[in-house]
């Protein structure tokens, strides 16, 4: 006999606000965790995670990143945590400093016109200015009297990306820091100190430009907080501060306000409230302020061109529509992202035919949670059209499908921090000094390829009221569909009557009467060769 059954073949992701009793059918509801929608079409159980480099117990978690894509090609993943600066290179994360007292950087790119080179700006709350370059190479040999020290291959140290001018220069090997005055467009560095023979360095060592740190920069007893770069200039402000500073334009260093002010010289201004973060975009510097506001910077050239005038916008915003942290602002796009304090997912940017920005809210399907939720070093990062927050305190990563427009369910995952590396989505942990690929494999924690912890994934939908809710129903079927590995033990709970009845049933990856599909074993024989794996395991 046929067998009517509705069929529910669209899902419209998750939400936690309306009744659940209201929502469309195949919605997602609180419960749901550890699941994605691919394309609205079909829910999967997400991808695990993998660790990225070796693993450490220590109970300190990273607290800043950065990926530095140098100007020859070379992407630098750099993170921080405890007293430690780190940077990846050659499938392993290494030293770049440590010693630190404060390492909740922040980052910025300046492209040195001196080096003909971009370069790494950091702050990190003290009255320091530092530059990294991003030189790394490894070593081939050492002299003494005269003292030199050889890089491996054929470039010289100044194509790897070493400092061929200003002081110091110097480069770190095995922990050992070198200065050296001279050599760069070769093989060679000459003027090196202290005798670089007396460590016995090995051959094929990693050998790191040292940061440079300028000191008082840009006022002494100021605390730099937050860094941007927009145009040439570089922004630097405190967060307990209402102050900016804007450097002459190709420098870092120099803050020096030149009276009169010509066309790209240093400037300070003073917002509404304490600076909270910087946001470059297009020809404009977004900035957030105290709990309320949102500015624009613009420079406006004089007719002359002979002068330029700052001007600073403040933008229409209500109240507590600023954003929380330089952290939870992101860029996607032709917008801005942010939690604001109420606390919101906004989108910031300019809409058709209206040429002041406009803020948006994402997170209203999501209400329910947002306002739960602690938001306490949130991160925020835009992939693959989709906008991640890491919510660190939660253990949790919420994720908004932009293409789609709906919310996916809550993941649960150990992340503080995002990073893109080589294209693909990372996470930097929430209580140890980790990094892991995000979303490969089927499980959690993968070591070298090893099977990690299973992925505790829930499919809970909205009630369905079948066309009038007045109307009394029966049922004594229900039709599941979808795809299942052999070794997974699939739980299907039905709650009906308003959740006063619940039945569960379990489904068998392994249930030759239910399932349908092709044999497990790919041994000779069985399956022709180049269909499946000679060892088996082709599920």
């Amino acid at each position: 006999m046929a067998k009517d059954f509705k069929i529910i073949k669209e899902f419209g992701g998750y939400r936690n606000k309306t009744d659940s009793t209201k929502l469309p059918p195949g919605t997602l509801i609180a419960g749901s965790q550890n699941v994605v929608l691919v394309d609205g079409e079909r829910v999967s159980v997400r991808g695990g995670y993998s660790l990225y480099g070796a693993a450490n117990a220590a109970l300190t978690p990273i607290i800043s990143s950065v990926e530095f894509l140098t100007s020859r090609g070379l992407e630098i993943p750099i993170r921080s945590y405890d007293d430690e600066l780190e940077f990846y290179y050659s499938a392993a994360w290494r030293r770049l400093q440590d010693g630190f007292t404060a390492v909740d950087f922040q980052f910025t790119t300046f492209y040195d016109t001196t080096e003909n080179e971009l370069t790494l700006l950091l702050v990190n709350g003290d009255s320091n200015m530092r530059m990294w370059s991003g030189g790394v190479t490894t070593f081939a040999s050492a002299t003494a009297g005269p003292n030199t020290i050889t890089k491996q291959g054929a470039t010289t140290w100044a194509a790897e990306g070493f400092l061929a001018n200003g002081i110091p220069r110097s480069v770190i090997i095995d922990g050992t820091s070198y200065t050296y005055t001279g050599g760069e467009g070769t093989t060679t560095l000459t003027g090196v100190a202290p005798d670089p023979t007396v460590a016995g360095h090995a051959v094929g060592s990693v050998v790191h430009q040292a940061l440079r740190t300028t000191a008082n920069t840009p006022a002494a007893g100021f605390n730099n907080d937050l860094i941007s770069v927009l145009n040439g200039q570089v922004y630097v402000a405190a967060v307990n501060r209402s102050d900016v500073y804007v450097s002459n334009i190709n420098s870092y260093t120099n803050f020096a306000i030149p009276a009169p002010r010509i066309p790209g010289g240093a400037t300070l201004f003073r917002l509404d409230g304490s600076v909270v973060g910087f946001v470059p975009q297009e020809n404009v510097m977004y900035i957030t302020a105290g709990t309320d506001f949102w500015y624009e910077v613009v420079f406006q050239l004089s007719a002359d061109i002979a002068s330029e005038a700052v001007i600073i916008k403040r933008l229409k915003s209500g109240v507590r529509e600023a954003a929380r942290t330089q952290d939870a602002i992101a860029r996607i796009k032709n917008n801005v992202v942010y939690i604001s304090n109420e606390p919101t997912l906004d989108t910031l940017g300019r809409l058709e035919q209206i040429d002041t920005p406009q803020s948006k809210p994402l997170s209203d399907p999501i209400k329910t949670d947002f306002d739960d939720y602690s938001f306490t070093n949130a991160h925020i990062k835009y992939w693959r059209n989709n906008i991640f927050i890491a919510l660190p305190s939660e253990s949790l990563v919420l994720i908004y499908n932009v293409e789609q427009g709906f919310w996916e369910a809550p993941q649960i995952l150990p992340i503080r921090r995002f990073a893109i590396i080589g294209g693909l989505l990372y996470g930097h942990s929430n209580g140890v000094p980790e990094t892991y690929q995000l979303f490969t494999g089927t499980s959690d924690g993968i070591v070298g390829g090893l099977s990690g912890n299973p992925i505790d994934a829930r499919a809970v939908f909205s009630f369905m009221s079948f066309d009038q809710r007045g109307y009394s129903k029966k049922f004594d079927e229900w039709f599941s569909e979808g795809y299942i590995s052999s070794n997974t033990t699939l739980t299907l709970q039905l709650r009906y009557d308003f959740t006063s009845l619940i039945r569960n049933y379990s489904i068998l990856g392994s249930d030759a009467d239910i399932i349908f599909n092709q044999p497990a074993d790919g041994s000779l024989g069985k399956l022709s060769l180049g269909k499946s794996s000679l060892a088996g395991g082709g599920d």
